[in-house]
């Protein structure tokens, strides 16, 4: 038998019992679908973090910060007693030596009471340098930014973030106007646009921005240890060579890079996509039962067939049928039917996957994408092919092992 004959005879004997076919191709139509569905819906967090991450600067980034000053080990907390901090000084000197660097920036940040006139706040100060711009992807609306010579000199002047704006000077131009930190007066020199909130960059509106230079001698004083180091290396794939010159250089300015934690965006992201798959994996496993049941499901419809037709079958053998035109026919019909179950489950999973999308997008406040993958969907319509050839096989053996005699003889 020819294979096209063979998946037309396989159509028209599915198409003579419509609701029968359609119920056995349910549990292949919900396991498809579940397994796509949660593949693509799963797949969308490694997206949504580089997303976030270049809302705050980009898969680049690497943060050089000193060690904490208690460290657990063995079971107990001891003091973190090595003299080693980071300055100012290093920001320049890893900027000159570590050419797998974009840019670099350091920052620190304390909390303090903001005022203007009557109206106070409890806001976020955050010291730092020219390139906090661009480390950030936050860039200045109105004004200026702070400047090298303002960190020179370290002037007492602050870009405040749009809800500081609206809050305290209620959206009027604040340009050249003072506001207090805690008790210093500084002069508002720019306001930046507006970031936004998502996961990253919470309450990144309500920031006052000062010189890191202002920042130590306003605010920190004698306190050492309050300046971490912002980096961008110059692409993603460079974010290891970059961590190994920024370690090379702390070495030669500290004596060792021990006394420092260096932490990238890229490890976020391998976090991220470890979990991501060991969750797909284990929520796709589960939706898989649904598709185990199917294959039960078209074995047993098979097996029904079988003995439906059983005179059939006898009256083809006694004509010249062979056996593996037997076989053929009931196998075709089995992966048919499997078949089409993938990929009405295909067409549902990726119109599932898209609303999911969209709620945990509502849900999270965040761009949440469904991404349906070409490979997803390869792989789920050869999963459906091949439980029809798995559950199909002992239906479709034991039809084409009905010898003639015993076939006609079936009441």
């Amino acid at each position: 038998m020819q294979i096209t004959q063979g998946v037309s005879v396989g159509l028209a004997a599915l198409r003579r019992n419509k609701l029968r076919s359609v119920l056995t191709t349910l549990g292949i139509i919900i396991g498809i679908a579940a397994v796509v569905a949660v593949v693509s819906v799963g797949g969308g967090a490694e997206h949504v973090m580089l997303a976030e991450l270049e809302r705050i600067g980009g898969a680049g980034m690497i943060v050089c910060f000193r060690k904490d000053a208690i460290r657990r080990e063995d079971g107990s907390y001891i003091e973190n007693k090595h003299p080693e901090y980071i300055e100012y000084e290093d920001l320049a000197f890893i900027v000159e030596n570590c050419p797998s660097l974009k840019l670099a920036t350091a920052q620190s940040g304390t909390n303090r009471r903001v005022s203007h006139k009557h109206v106070n706040q409890s806001l976020q100060i955050q010291g730092t340098t020219p390139f906090y711009q661009e480390a950030n992807n936050w860039f200045i609306q109105i004004g200026r930014f702070i400047t090298e010579s303002d960190i020179e000199r370290r002037d007492p002047v602050c870009v405040i973030g749009s809800e500081v704006h609206k809050d305290l000077f209620q959206m009027r131009n604040p340009i050249g106007l003072e506001l207090r930190i805690g008790s210093e007066r500084f002069t508002v020199i720019g306001v930046m646009e507006e970031k936004g909130n998502s996961m990253a960059s919470e309450g990144w509106d309500n920031r006052v921005i000062i010189p890191l230079t202002t920042m130590g001698t306003r605010f920190i004083g004698g306190y050492k240890g309050w300046i971490h180091l912002f980096c961008q290396a110059e692409s993603y794939e460079k974010v290891e060579q970059a961590v190994a010159e920024i370690k090379v250089a702390m070495r030669q300015q500290h004596g060792d890079e021990k006394y420092f934690e260096f932490f990238t965006a890229k490890q976020i992201i391998k976090q991220v996509g470890n979990v991501s798959r060991i969750v797909q994996i284990l929520l796709g496993g589960v939706a898989s039962v649904a598709l185990f049941v199917g294959g039960i499901g078209i074995m047993n419809i098979m097996l029904v067939s079988v003995t439906e037709r059983t005179r059939e079958i006898g009256l083809r053998k006694a004509i010249g049928a062979r056996r593996r035109d037997i076989l053929t026919q009931f196998l075709i019909e089995a992966i048919v039917l499997s078949v089409c179950g993938g990929l009405i489950g295909i067409f549902i999973g990726s119109s599932l996957a898209s609303v999911s999308g969209l709620i945990i997008s509502k849900l999270m406040k965040a761009s949440w994408p469904a991404i349906v993958s070409v490979e997803a969907a390869l792989i789920a319509f050869g999963v459906s092919a091949f439980i029809g050839v798995f559950f199909g096989l002992y239906p479709a053996n034991k039809a084409a092992g009905l010898t003639p005699t015993e076939a006609l003889r079936h009441e």
